[in-house]
């Protein structure tokens, strides 16, 4: 990673407040809004790392508040398919350039985030084999890029559980998902002091963040909220595939 001017500071840190804030609030988002964000700045392989570590992090401080809440029985299937999904991700991010790597990324998270602002998810919950296909699908996302929530997120949007049940279990899902690919990253050799510095620096303004997003989430219309996410995600996407398309 190249030295952290004061300019490129602060466009890291307000990027990892915000995206704190929508974590704290949906339990989920973060790494769709980070890897966006950081990939306009970093290459990719740089970057994924480091927000794999934040979303670690995050998820062990959300945990005390949201286990009573977890949806177990689905997070073992789910489990099942991670397992065989992340290690295809990780060879991806790790052979794959940079540029193709920015173009897939952002294009699947804009495919993904307009399928939920729009409402395009399936309304029963699937079998045990549907269960581990998206496991593997958010494996492999997520090894490529940190970025696996957007099927998982459609899966419990699609649970009649309901919106606290499946909050709780997205940030349990990415505790099991984020420490499984570092692993991974960490074999490859790509987490190092470098990049154990470049978390540490910005874990102040992601657990504000948090600690905000938290408060929200109790005192704001969950639907309301989430349709603005959404929205930003896929402006966000867009900037970045054709900043991408015209880097290529």
């Amino acid at each position: 990673m190249h030295t952290l001017s004061p300019v490129l500071l602060a466009y890291v840190a307000v990027s990892v407040f915000l995206a704190g804030i929508v974590r704290g609030a949906t339990g989920f988002g973060f790494s769709m809004i980070m890897i966006v964000l950081l990939t306009l700045v970093y290459a990719p392989a740089e970057v994924v790392p480091v927000i794999l570590l934040w979303e670690v992090l995050a998820s062990v401080g959300h945990l005390p508040f949201v286990y009573r809440q977890v949806d177990w029985k689905s997070l073992r299937w789910l489990a099942l398919g991670v397992l065989a999904g992340t290690p295809v991700g990780v060879n991806f991010l790790v052979n794959v350039p940079p540029e193709p790597m920015r173009i897939v990324i952002n294009a699947v998270v804009l495919a993904l985030t307009a399928m939920l602002f729009w409402g395009f998810y399936p309304r029963k919950s699937p079998t045990p084999g549907g269960t581990i296909g998206i496991g593997v699908l958010s494996g492999v996302i997520n090894g490529a890029s940190a970025n696996g929530g957007p099927p998982v997120i459609l899966f419990f949007l699609s649970s009649p559980a309901g919106s606290a049940v499946g909050r709780a279990s997205l940030i349990v899902f990415f505790l099991f998902t984020d420490v499984f690919a570092s692993f991974f990253y960490w074999q490859k050799g790509m987490i190092d002091g470098n990049t154990l510095y470049f978390t540490a620096v910005f874990l102040l303004p992601l657990g504000l963040g948090m600690l905000a997003g938290s408060r929200l989430f109790a005192a704001i219309d969950e639907k309301r909220f989430n349709a603005a996410v959404l929205c930003l995600l896929m402006a966000i996407s867009v900037i970045a595939l054709v900043r991408s398309f015209l880097a290529a």
